[in-house]
């Protein structure tokens, strides 16, 4: 066993996409109460799961060294790239196991939210991480303290920010995401165009004022969905954000993305979607076959494109009457919900007088049969 040396080493590690004010009240506590001699801020590698690419390491490690000047704190705290540098999935058992090599004998803590606590049982080789170093818990306004396996900790003074990084990627989407935002980020955000809003801000650039209107009200309706079903919000937005941003091309333009011939408005969603891969970056297949299936539907569609197909007819913005149904409906039973709203896309051709399309007569078709 290596004897002590008396330093306090604290780690800290997560995601960080991006900081928030969480992040840095939990940092500010450990040294103030801990008084460790330095605090290792280690941003994993990547945030799985989303459906746009996570701010760059740089950018984020960028956005905490920012975060920490504005709060006074930068002497004793380091972003460090371990996991960056390692360039794949590292487990916190891991990153404690190097800086145990990097401090041999130092006391070391690693440090977390409540949120964390309740599940740290199921981390991998938990045991390894509580024989390398102790635990120092915050509080999270939201997320009371709970330990099934009654893992020891050490408790920070305090009620700390329930700020949530995805949460405030979302909020980038409608021109916000500041609030809870670590003070000190949000230049970098914007000048880098990370999340959503320089995606927005392209946007701005390619539709007029109404497109662009509607296709937020569809992204923050898809969005709302998704939390209601268990969806992922941030695909349901992306792909609901970006329907129609070939919507208002012209027909030679929609040809030439979609590669075929035809109605410019049957192109638009190939063309969208073609469009969101090349010149957005989207890589998600989910996503890309939300945005393909939004005017016409599918007879067995998946859970993002039922979302992106009720929301982009029920959004808010909508003036017709059966809109505010539809959307009360969404909330009620998703599969009744896109059911109708295929109705009411059929009524709304028959009231207009424009050719029904076969594709939409076959849908219609088929989910009668499921119905029975």
């Amino acid at each position: 066993m290596k004897k002590k040396t008396g330093k306090k080493v604290v780690v800290y590690g997560g995601s960080f996409d991006p900081p928030h004010r969480g992040h840095i009240s939990l940092i500010k506590a450990a040294l103030e109460q801990l008084s460790p001699e330095i605090l290792y801020i280690v941003p994993s590698f990547r945030s799985p799961g989303k459906a746009l690419p996570g701010a760059s390491f740089r950018d984020r490690a960028a956005m905490l060294k920012a975060a920490l000047s504005s709060a006074g704190i930068r002497d004793r705290v380091r972003v460090h790239p371990y996991e960056h540098a390692r360039g794949k999935t590292t487990y916190t058992w891991q990153t404690l196991e190097f800086f145990r090599g990097k401090y041999p004998g130092a006391e070391l803590y690693f440090l977390m939210g409540s949120d964390c606590l309740g599940s740290f049982h199921l981390w991998k080789k938990y045991r390894r991480i509580l024989s390398m170093a102790g635990l120092a818990v915050g509080i999270r306004k939201g997320a009371p303290l709970k330990n099934p396996e009654e893992t020891p900790y050490f408790l920070l003074k305090g009620i700390f920010p329930a700020a949530a990084s995805n949460a405030l990627r979302r909020e980038f989407l409608f021109g916000s995401g500041t609030a809870g935002l670590a003070q000190g980020a949000r230049e970098r955000v914007l000048s880098r165009g990370l999340y959503f809003s320089g995606l927005r801000r392209k946007l701005a650039g390619m539709m007029s004022p109404a497109r662009l209107r509607h296709s937020l009200g569809t992204a923050a309706l898809a969005a709302e969905l998704a939390d209601k079903y268990g969806a992922d919000a941030e695909k349901a937005a992306l792909a609901a954000l970006l329907h129609d941003a070939a919507r208002e091309f012209s027909a030679r333009r929609l040809r030439a993305l979609a590669g075929g011939s035809g109605s410019p408005d049957l192109l638009h969603p190939s063309a969208g979607a073609v469009l969101a891969a090349g010149r957005f970056g989207v890589r998600d297949g989910e996503v890309l076959g939300a945005i393909k299936a939004h005017l016409l539907g599918k007879a067995a569609p998946g859970l993002l494109e039922k979302i992106v197909f009720v929301a982009d007819l029920a959004e808010r913005g909508r003036g017709f009457k059966e809109a505010g149904a539809l959307r009360k409906k969404a909330f009620e039973d998703l599969d009744a919900a896109y059911t109708a709203a295929q109705f009411v896309k059929l009524g709304q051709a028959f009231a207009r007088g424009r050719r029904i399309r076969p594709e939409s007569v076959k849908i219609w078709n088929e989910l009668l049969k499921k119905r029975g």
